[in-house]
């Protein structure tokens, strides 16, 4: 094992993609906004409004995923960041819950 590695190396790495994605958010309707960047385990999203989106907080995504041939995809994930511009979301598996 390497102990050199670096704490920033991620597990999935990103590529930076502009992509559209149907945000569904608690009860509220969709809504349509860009990716900056996803991975196989999660995207940031630019939204203008990120503090209305609370950390912890589910969200349902609708997108064709540039990993998979741009095949139309539905992800449940986790809102794991928040920045002046945008959210990160971590995808998850509800067959796990």
């Amino acid at each position: 094992m390497n102990d050199n590695v670096s704490n920033n190396q991620r597990q999935h790495p990103r590529i930076e993609v502009q992509v559209q994605v149907e945000l569904s958010f608690l009860e509220e309707g969709k809504r349509t906004v860009i990716t900056r960047d996803i991975s196989k385990g999660g995207l940031y999203m630019e939204i203008d409004n990120p503090d209305h989106y609370p950390m912890g907080e589910m969200v349902h995504l609708q997108f064709n995923d540039p990993l998979n041939n741009d095949e139309r995809t539905d992800k449940d994930g986790i809102i794991v960041r928040r920045a002046d511009g945008g959210i990160a979301v971590a995808f998850i598996d509800m067959g796990d819950f």
